[in-house]
């Protein structure tokens, strides 16, 4: 079994803003802290394809994961692929800049693995959740920015 999630939502502000809001891995537990601890740099220059980071997830389930980056264009594009418990994922992130000084957020999630099957439509529903909870946070933080850049 595998989950697909396809989620776009649109931010007052430039990719810019979003990326300089997402590069900080200080700033991850701040998008989800219902789900996330920790975030931090293991392996390689920071945003360069192959380069890892250890995140560490309370929710849905207590896991430590290792994403790589597959590939990064700031900021515009990230990809990233990581794997645990049983479960592969990749995901990735758009930030098309709009008229008017807004920009489009989308992201495409894909994820694989026995676990997933045992758990059905409930994990889906889950992932979904924290992808709106993830964006409208990151989103708020980037129109913060972006205000007080202006």
């Amino acid at each position: 079994m595998s989950i697909k999630i396809d989620y776009s939502t649109t931010a007052k502000c430039r990719p810019e803003h979003l990326w300089r809001v997402i590069e900080d891995l200080s700033r991850w537990p701040r998008f989800d802290p219902e789900a996330i601890t920790s975030a931090r740099w293991t392996h390689g220059e920071p945003w360069q394809p192959g380069s890892k980071f250890e995140l560490r997830l309370q929710k849905p389930t207590g896991i430590t994961l290792i994403p790589e980056v597959v590939h990064c264009e700031p900021p515009i594009i990230l990809q990233i692929k990581a794997g645990g418990a049983g479960v592969k994922g990749e995901a990735v992130f758009v930030f098309k800049i709009l008229p008017h000084g807004q920009t489009e957020m989308r992201t495409v999630q894909e994820f694989s693995g026995a676990p997933l099957f045992l758990l059905g439509d409930k994990i889906k529903r889950g992932v979904e959740m924290g992808v709106t909870e993830l964006f409208a946070r990151l989103k708020a933080e980037a129109e913060a920015e972006s205000q007080a850049n202006t």
